[in-house]
């Protein structure tokens, strides 16, 4: 019997004003899943996670999560049922500390449990000699450790993470590749991932799709990103 997906978008559209972006989108996570979106820039990727997450609302469709209809609650509705969040930009607080931005965090959820700080510290230890460092005073691959280690305070069931590797040194790549990893793999973390980099998705995810124009152009298992059409499709 196979298990429902813990996230599965149905026919989502959406649109910024009069300008349509997404048609009818179809994706699913399933339980402990790593699914990928990918496709060149201006494609709609980043507008199917703020759908998914309630930033932008959608003018058709649903989002279904843990098999609850989350499609018309708020985004702090849907991070307290276990959806955390890592939008593009490395978004922080650039005035508070490390510490600063891990406890506001904290502060913000229902668990309150202190061990959430120490646990998201241990998937990034870097951050441990960081905890009295301004985040705006960090890199910007040290800033994405520390967006991702907020969202996973939350105690989260499914992380989104939209394209965590832009503009990140390539040492701290391989650090958030492994973070994610290990996540998913050890920990049967849910992930759904904004991706560009093909060889990144083949390491990584069990599944993908790919949106093209608004709509999804391709799907499938890791194994099939290898076929040509693939690259056809990603190709910029």
């Amino acid at each position: 019997m196979t298990a429902e997906p813990l996230l599965k978008v149905e026919g989502l559209e959406a649109a910024y004003g009069r300008a349509r972006v997404l048609f009818g989108v179809d994706v699913a996570v399933e339980p402990g899943g790593l699914m990928c979106v990918m496709g060149r820039n201006g494609v709609g990727k980043t507008t199917l996670l703020n759908a998914v997450m309630g930033v932008l609302a959608p003018t058709a469709g649903t989002v279904t999560f843990d098999g609850e209809d989350v499609t018309g609650l708020p985004t702090h509705e849907r991070v307290r049922r276990g959806m955390g969040y890592v939008p593009q930009g490395h978004e922080t607080f650039p005035q508070l500390t490390v510490a600063e931005n891990l406890q506001v965090t904290l502060e913000a959820t229902r668990h309150r449990d202190r061990t959430a700080v120490d646990e998201a510290l241990e998937v990034f230890p870097r951050l441990t000699e960081l905890l009295g460092r301004k985040a705006g005073f960090l890199s910007g691959g040290q800033q994405q450790q520390l967006a991702i280690a907020r969202a996973l305070v939350t105690r989260p069931r499914m992380l989104i993470l939209d394209e965590p590797t832009e503009g990140v040194q390539p040492s701290i790549v391989a650090e958030i590749e492994a973070a994610i990893e290990r996540l998913h793999r050890e920990r049967g973390l849910a992930v759904l991932l904004v991706e560009q980099y093909l060889e990144l998705a083949l390491r990584l995810a069990d599944g993908f799709v790919i949106i093209e124009g608004g709509v999804v152009r391709r799907s499938g298992t890791a194994a099939d990103l290898r076929d040509e059409e693939v690259k056809r499709l990603l190709a910029v």
